[in-house]
Parts: C-alpha cells; sequence; structure tokens
C-alpha cells in the first residue's frame, strides 16, 4: 500500500527545467553552424553526438519544481531535427543567394520573410515565396522538436524561435534583411 501511495504521489510532481540561455544560444548557434559550414565544404551534415529520445510525461501534475540544468543537457541534435537539418542544407545555396540580393530577410522569429518581392518578376516572385514557405515549414519543425526535446512549453518554447532566429541572423551573408527585436529592419552590410 506505500508503494501505491508513493506512486500516486510521484506521478503528481513535475520538474521544470530551466536551461541557462547561454547553453541555448550555444546550441543553436552549433545547429545552424553545422548547417552553413557543411554545405560550403560540400559535405553531409554529421551529427557529433547519439541523438537523445523524446519523452514527454502523460499524467497531469499538481507539484512544481524547478531546476537549473547544466549547459550539456540542452539538446539540438535528434534524429528529427537532423533531418530537417538535411532539407535545410538542400535549399541553402538558393537561400543565401536571395538574401544576398536583399530579396530574403530573417524575422526576429526565426523564420524568412520575402522583401522586395515586388521588384521581381511574377513567375520568381512565386517561386521565392515557395521558397520560403517550403524554409519556415521546416524551421517551425525544427523549433517544435527542439522545444518538444526539452520539455519545453509556452513562453519558454518561444525562445527556443528567439534564439535560433539570433543564430540564422549570424550566420547570414550580407545584403540579407534582419529584423530586430522591436521589429525594425535593416540590411546586413
Amino acid at each position: 500500500m506505500l508503494f501505491g501511495v508513493t506512486a500516486a504521489v510521484a506521478s503528481c510532481v513535475t520538474v521544470n527545467v530551466n536551461f541557462p540561455e547561454s547553453a541555448v544560444q550555444q546550441a543553436t548557434d552549433d545547429y545552424v553552424r553545422d548547417l552553413y559550414r557543411a554545405k560550403s565544404k560540400g559535405g553531409k551534415i554529421e551529427d557529433p553526438s547519439a541523438p537523445p529520445t523524446s519523452t514527454k510525461p502523460s499524467a497531469s501534475f499538481e507539484f512544481i519544481t524547478s531546476v537549473y540544468a547544466d549547459a550539456s543537457s540542452f539538446k539540438v541534435r535528434t534524429p528529427k531535427s537532423m533531418g530537417i537539418q538535411e532539407k535545410l542544407a538542400g535549399r541553402l545555396d538558393e537561400v543565401l543567394q536571395w538574401k544576398r540580393q536583399g530579396m530574403l530577410g530573417e524575422s526576429k522569429e526565426g523564420l524568412l520573410v520575402v522583401r522586395n518581392g515586388d521588384k521581381l518578376k511574377p513567375i520568381q516572385a512565386k517561386k521565392l515565396e515557395a521558397l520560403a514557405v517550403a524554409e519556415n515549414e521546416d524551421r517551425s519543425g525544427l523549433y517544435a522538436e527542439v522545444a518538444d526535446t526539452n520539455g519545453l512549453a509556452g513562453d519558454r518554447a518561444s525562445g527556443v524561435r528567439a534564439n535560433f532566429a539570433r543564430s540564422f541572423q549570424a550566420e547570414s551573408p550580407s545584403g540579407t534583411w534582419l529584423q530586430s527585436a522591436d521589429g525594425t529592419w535593416t540590411q546586413k552590410p
């Protein structure tokens, strides 16, 4: 009976894991840097670590405990995220070309935005829009996967997007439009 009570109490506890901001930013920087570096070397993206599996709690929780995790426990590399990275790499040359021309921008939410599309012929504008849609679908899937893998929800999950946004902006070439946290746009020198 004591075991049953202990098990019931244990199922009513959840642990919020708080990752140091620097650890999250470093992990997203590494992921995006690997994407850009592998493409520039013409090679396949390698996963330097064994991918973890995602587990989600299934019970409802009444007690919440916060724990601060060490930097190495924030996971970005899973089989799903590595598959997404391969798809992003497949479009990277075209994305970079449009960024350099100032036709694609990196939003503060970590998504591509078509800029100056009205300066293109209609067929080019449609092709550019389709490219941005495909890229944004994969990026959104990536952000959801990383948030799920690390047990993040709500504002903490949107923080993953912000971290990736900074990573994609940092790796973007000259000419790319970048959206700042306050919503203003500037072109990268």
